[in-house]
C-alpha cells in the first residue's frame, strides 16, 4: 500500500513540475499573443515552426513490474495544418497540454528495454491520438519529438 501512494505522489509531483515547466517556459518565449504585425507575419511566412505549437517537458513515467524506475522529459512539436486559424487553435493549448499529459501517464511510452529512451514509434502516434483529440483532425499536421532527457542523467 506504502508503494502505491509513492508511485501516486511522484506520479502527481511530475505532472506539478511538467506543468510548472511549460509555464516558465511560455513565460520566457513570449508564449502570449502578438500584435497585428506578428500575427500576419506567422500566417504569410514559410516557415513551418510559426504554424506550430510546442509541449515541451511532457513527463513520461518509466514503470517496470508496477515499480516507478525513471521519468522521461519529452518536448513535442505539433505543425498546425494551414487551412485552420491557428489563433483559434492556440486558444486550445491548455486542452491540447491536459491531452497530452494524461496521454503521458496513461500508457506505456518508454523503450520496453531501456528505461532511459523513449518508444518514438508509439509515443508519435500516442500524442497524435490526443492531439487530434484536443484540437480536432483537421488542425493538427505533422508532430515531431524535439528532445527527450531522462530524469537518471542522459540526454536521448
Amino acid at each position: 500500500m506504502k508503494r502505491s501512494h509513492a508511485v501516486a505522489r511522484a506520479i502527481a509531483a511530475a505532472m506539478i513540475a511538467s506543468t510548472l515547466l511549460a509555464g516558465l517556459a511560455n513565460a520566457s518565449g513570449g508564449g502570449g499573443h502578438g500584435g497585428e504585425k506578428e500575427k500576419a507575419k506567422e500566417e504569410e511566412g514559410p516557415s513551418t515552426t510559426a504554424r506550430s505549437m510546442d509541449a515541451p517537458y511532457l513527463a513520461v513515467p518509466v514503470v517496470r513490474d508496477g515499480h516507478l524506475v525513471n521519468y522521461l522529459f519529452v518536448s513535442l512539436r505539433i505543425e498546425i495544418a494551414p487551412q485552420v486559424d491557428l489563433w483559434r487553435t492556440r486558444e486550445r493549448a491548455h486542452f491540447l497540454r491536459d491531452a497530452l499529459v494524461r496521454a503521458s501517464h496513461s500508457n506505456d511510452l518508454a523503450d520496453p528495454h531501456n528505461n532511459n529512451a523513449l518508444n518514438e514509434a508509439l509515443a508519435l502516434q500516442v500524442y497524435r491520438a490526443a492531439a487530434v483529440q484536443a484540437l480536432g483532425e483537421r488542425a493538427v499536421g505533422p508532430i515531431q519529438i524535439v528532445a527527450t532527457y531522462s530524469s537518471q542523467g542522459s540526454g536521448i
